[in-house]
């Protein structure tokens, strides 16, 4: 059955505030530099059209510097990133990951990091991996660490926030990202960095094109104007690709004055997102196997989406079809892993399967938290989740990102 309704994903709701401010002046490029410092602390902003074209501009720069040809990427992530890689002229190496997508620490230590410029960490689902353990690895072996915080502007680990982590740090402004700008993305190098590229220019601020461009966003996001456009095989709505191709050079003038606006309210957005994912993985835990990945106590999740893990593949596939009835809005996020994407495999360096990185994705769906179900979808949410994957299975504990079983924690 066909819902009425379908609720998007991800993303976070336009208000009226926003489209009003929009239209005033003030929007700069300094003024989000500013706002992005204040969240990542001492460090260098530079800002670009996309993520995908601020990850290319670093690696460019990285291999540069030590003439290596290959970036080791997680075999699990966002196809943006190995899209970014082949954009550099560069190769890719796949690390396999832990049970809960984390780097795998045991997989990272028989590549060959002699050959390798950086490797990129993916944080995931607005949670920071550690990466202490990682640079102690990569370190000697002059390897640079790209802190792609992409998914996970605002949330933090090791007690530093990620983006501000390794040699330079990677945001996207993206639908669907902590910051959503409808476009845009940056580069975090740290004060001490010696020498980093040039900045393409920015736009200047174009209002009533960010106006525009929300106000076709509300709209679109809407669970009754969504349900049609999802349909539509011809938009590509949820679907992941490799496209090296995708367009370079600055940020544009609409995502700046979006940015600047919707900056201002990130904080807040945060704390709505976290007490949502913080509630939905205490009601999987009532009698579900489902287990939600939260950011170990200590650390600080932002939550653009809850993962959750399924006992299997099945239990998962079951989980999607019940909530799709729903028009939930869950996702299976990237449809495989980085080994099995269409058109990568040329550029992608041999070596063993990354049986780690399959059986996360065999597993991984995820919930929205942007908080746009009623009290009745909710309730028939759990229900189908309890019916399709009951449980519950070790109610007090989840796999931590890195590996180790903690306590689900909220903030």
């Amino acid at each position: 059955m066909t819902p009425l309704r379908r609720l998007p994903p991800g993303g976070s709701t336009v208000t009226t505030a926003e489209l009003r401010a929009v239209l005033r002046d003030g929007a700069s490029p300094d003024a989000l530099r500013t706002a992005l410092r204040a969240r990542l602390g001492a460090v260098r902003v530079q800002l670009f059209g996309s993520g995908r074209e601020a990850l290319r501009v670093a690696l460019v720069a990285i291999a540069s510097q030590s003439r290596r040809r290959e970036v080791i990427v997680p075999a699990y992530t966002c196809f943006s990133v190995p899209s970014a890689v082949v954009a550099a002229g560069l190769r890719v190496r796949l690390v396999d990951l832990t049970e809960s997508g984390a780097i795998d620490p045991a997989s990272l230590e028989r590549l060959p990091l002699e050959r390798a410029a950086a490797l990129v960490v993916g944080n995931l689902f607005g949670v920071a991996e550690p990466v202490a353990p990682l640079l102690a690895k990569l370190r000697p072996a002059g390897v640079a660490l790209v802190d792609d915080a992409a998914q996970a502007l605002g949330a933090q680990a090791e007690g530093a926030p990620a983006g501000a982590r390794g040699d330079v740090g990677v945001l996207s402004f993206g639908r669907g990202k902590p910051l959503e700008a409808l476009g845009g993305g940056g580069l975090i190098w740290p004060e001490s960095a010696a020498r980093i590229p040039p900045e393409p220019p920015v736009e200047l601020p174009a209002r009533l094109a960010a106006l525009f461009a929300l106000l076709g966003y509300w709209l679109a996001s809407s669970g009754l104007v969504f349900r049609w456009l999802a349909a539509v095989p011809a938009l590509g709505i949820g679907t992941t690709r490799f496209d090296p191709g995708f367009a370079q050079g600055g940020l544009r003038g609409r995502a700046l004055s979006i940015a600047v606006v919707r900056a201002a309210q990130l904080r807040a957005r945060e704390e709505l997102r976290i007490a949502e994912a913080t509630r939905l993985a205490h009601e999987l835990r009532e009698g579900t196997s489902l287990v939600p990945l939260l950011a170990p106590a200590g650390d600080r999740g932002v939550y653009p989406r809850l993962a959750v893990l399924a006992p299997d593949a099945d239990s998962k596939e079951a989980a999607l079809a019940a909530l799709d009835d729903l028009g939930a809005g869950a996702s299976r996020m990237y449809p495989t892993p980085l080994e099995l994407a269409e058109g990568l495999a040329p550029f992608v360096e041999p070596g063993p399967p990354c049986v780690g990185a399959r059986g996360f994705c065999a597993r991984l769906l995820t919930l929205p938290t942007h908080g746009r179900w009623s009290q009745r979808q909710r309730d028939a949410v759990l229900s189908a989740l309890r019916s399709v994957a009951p449980g519950p299975l070790g109610s007090h504990a989840q796999p931590a990102r890195s590996g180790a079983p903690v306590e689900v924690r909220g903030r």
